[in-house]
């Protein structure tokens, strides 16, 4: 063998090595991406499934609620409840309110509340017991102000419930105003 036919033998092993260094990264790639999972989701939301919430005052409860599920973001603020049931709300440290509600959501900094879906309010201690029944609730804090949207059935101890097309109680005059008024209500 001459000097010429070794140097295309060495130029043949340097292609073949040159090919399967090649071929050997390409595979590496390939099977690096075989295990990539995908990004996380950008949602910072925090969920609890089936628990107890409860507020307090400095000396006294304030309320307190099972849930099915609770979502709230990520300096929790704003919460998302669905399935509450069990519902507390006391007065001067005693149970004054049950509620039952589908799903609320509540703003945590403001106070302010809204319900749709089934909601049930009912007095705890009152003779005859009081109740209200809805699907749609606003509460404003600053205004202390109650809009009941959607059809209310009112239980006050009369013979018929008090069914009102539209309900708005502002708390802090003490005006209730009622529209679409029909049945029966019983003031003591």
């Amino acid at each position: 063998m001459g000097p010429q036919a070794s140097r295309m033998n060495l130029g043949r092993l340097a292609a073949i090595a040159g090919l399967a260094l090649a071929a050997y990264l390409a595979w590496g790639i390939y099977r690096a991406g075989l295990g990539e999972t995908s990004t996380p989701a950008s949602s910072t939301d925090i969920v609890f499934r089936e628990g107890v919430a409860n507020g307090e005052r400095i000396t006294t409860r304030s309320w307190t609620a099972d849930y099915d599920k609770l979502v709230s973001n990520a300096d929790q603020t704003v919460l998302d409840l669905d399935g509450v049931r069990h519902g507390t709300i006391f007065k001067a440290g005693k149970p004054y309110l049950r509620v039952r509600a589908e799903h609320m959501t509540v703003n945590t900094l403001t106070r302010d509340f809204s319900v749709t879906g089934h909601l049930h309010v009912e007095t705890v201690s009152s003779k005859p017991a009081r109740s209200f029944d809805t699907s749609s609730a606003h509460w404003s804090d600053a205004l202390q102000r109650l809009d009941l949207d959607k059809r209310v059935s009112i239980e006050s101890g009369a013979g018929k419930p008090l069914i009102v097309g539209r309900l708005v109680f502002n708390v802090k005059a003490g005006d209730i105003e009622m529209r679409d008024v029909a049945g029966e209500v019983r003031f003591k």
